[in-house]
């Protein structure tokens, strides 16, 4: 009697297999490709990241080893990234490096459809960093100094024009501190040119550090009054309009 065969075709299962990959098995193959041209040290940290991965993606009722390596989403990340806003600030960092890794892996062996641009605003929106960039200033307190300066900014005689300056220059440096979370000196450094108009948006930071700070309408709007007010004295400096500081003294 003829041994037992089976009538599927070897190579077509393989492939059917690779096809369904779950999100476990491409876990493992990350780590693995992590392993090559990375310290100790740096390939236990990612391998303790994909850990805490998995574990919230049981949480969301997405079990790793069964789930099918297709449905793995950006928007999957986002407890991920709230999760680890309790970790120390240095473990934080070298995890969302490490799942950051994972997703560009992912999509670069074209596994599933992966907008890493998305995946990466979600983690700056997410994380620790992005919190840390809210207004710190408490309502009642900007509600009041605005309340203190409000007397000075609506003078209109030309003897006052200075002090009215001024007063729309502490308004507008106010409400840009209290409604986009900047700090002191990051909008003291402010060029013209650094913000950008039509989105009232500025980012901050260089390279892949870059944060996009989103302006309120109240701030954008006293920020082009004081500008209006002030665009006799730009226009006689000689200097082109994006190189001036936003707040001159």
């Amino acid at each position: 009697m003829k041994p037992y065969r089976s009538l599927c075709n070897p190579d077509h299962v393989k492939k059917e297999t690779e096809l369904t990959s779950t999100i476990d098995l491409v876990i493992k193959k990350y780590l693995d490709a992590v392993g090559y041209g990375r310290s100790e040290h740096t390939t236990r940290a990612y391998k303790n990241a994909l850990n805490v991965f998995r574990r919230v993606l049981f949480e969301q009722l997405l079990d790793p080893h069964t789930t099918s390596i297709e449905k793995l989403t950006e928007t999957v990340a986002a407890p991920f990234v709230v999760y680890l806003n309790g970790f120390a600030p240095a473990t934080e960092k070298l995890y969302l490096q490490a799942i950051k890794g994972f997703y560009e892996y992912v999509n670069a062996e074209g596994l599933a459809e992966i907008n890493v641009s998305r995946l990466r605003n979600l983690i700056r929106q997410s994380s620790r960093h992005s919190r840390i960039r809210l207004p710190k200033l408490a309502t009642d307190n900007v509600e009041r100094l605005l309340e203190f300066i409000s007397d000075a900014q609506n003078m209109q005689t030309a003897g006052e024009a200075k002090e009215k300056l001024r007063a729309m220059r502490d308004c507008a440096f106010l409400l840009t501190l209290a409604d986009t979370g900047l700090r002191v000196h990051e909008a003291c450094e402010l060029l013209c040119g650094d913000v950008d108009w039509e989105r009232g948006a500025l980012s901050i930071g260089k390279g892949d550090k870059q944060a996009v700070v989103r302006f309120s309408t109240r701030s954008m709007k006293a920020l082009k009054d004081y500008l209006s007010l002030r665009a006799a004295l730009d226009g006689g400096s000689g200097r082109p309009l994006p190189s001036l500081p936003l707040f001159a003294r």
